[in-house]
């Protein structure tokens, strides 16, 4: 994903706009990293989900509008890369990790928050600061480098809250509904999870080899600006 203008005037309002975009979550994807690892140092995994949820909570939320700037052509990412991204991330916060508490105590959460809130401090630094064409080499290394490790392990994590969702899922009929009803429409949420899981399969090696040609394209032939 790329919130970086095409226009590489940094005072257009777009790309006024996206600075404070970029600003604004990387600061808010900050508290949710220190809340995380001073929640894991002084209390350990209990009760972190109660510690994070409602930043975590507003900031991924907010990663909605990378879409919406992508379809509008603020920004030249492709709808298609970011949006799965940003879905992934959207289900496993509000439909498992917001409704089943066996996913909030799921050994996957601190996966999530620390990979989740690493990533995305740097990512969102990296972004505002390339439209200000003031990105530090060490920035720009660690946006494509930290990856190689956090992506897999924010899937694994994502995985691990779906896997201990599924009992409540399959127990409570949560989110699904059958026939017959008004709308003559069935829906199986406990399904519909592992399907979504067995999608990662094709999806995340996509994202990662398009992420690991981003890599050579920027580390391989020295700092420049990118998009």
């Amino acid at each position: 994903m790329a919130e970086v203008n095409k226009k590489t005037d940094p005072s257009s309002p777009g790309n006024v706009y996206l600075v404070f975009y970029n600003v604004f979550l990387s600061a808010g994807w900050l508290i949710v990293l220190i809340q995380a690892v001073h929640h894991l140092i002084y209390e350990g995994r209990p009760g972190l989900w109660e510690s994070t949820h409602e930043v975590l909570k507003i900031f991924q939320t907010l990663a909605v509008l990378e879409v919406v700037h992508s379809a509008v052509g603020l920004v030249p990412s492709k709808v298609g890369v970011v949006f799965p991204q940003v879905l992934s991330r959207l289900v496993a916060l509000w439909p498992i990790l917001h409704t089943f508490r066996e996913s909030q105590t799921s050994v996957g959460k601190p996966f999530i928050l620390i990979a989740w809130s690493v990533t995305e401090v740097v990512r969102y630094a990296f972004y505002f600061l390339n439209i200000l064409e003031r990105v530090p080499y060490i920035i720009a290394f660690l946006r494509y480098t930290m990856f190689i490790v956090l992506y897999p392990m924010g899937i694994s994590g994502e995985l691990l809250c779906i896997y201990a969702a599924l009992p409540g899922a399959l127990k409570t009929g949560v989110y699904s509904t059958t026939m017959p009803n008004s709308i003559n429409f069935t829906f199986n949420f406990y399904y519909a999870m592992i399907i979504f899981a067995l999608m990662y399969i094709p999806v995340f090696p996509m994202l990662y080899s398009h992420m690991l040609a981003q890599r050579r394209k920027v580390l391989g032939t020295g700092h420049k600006k990118t998009d």
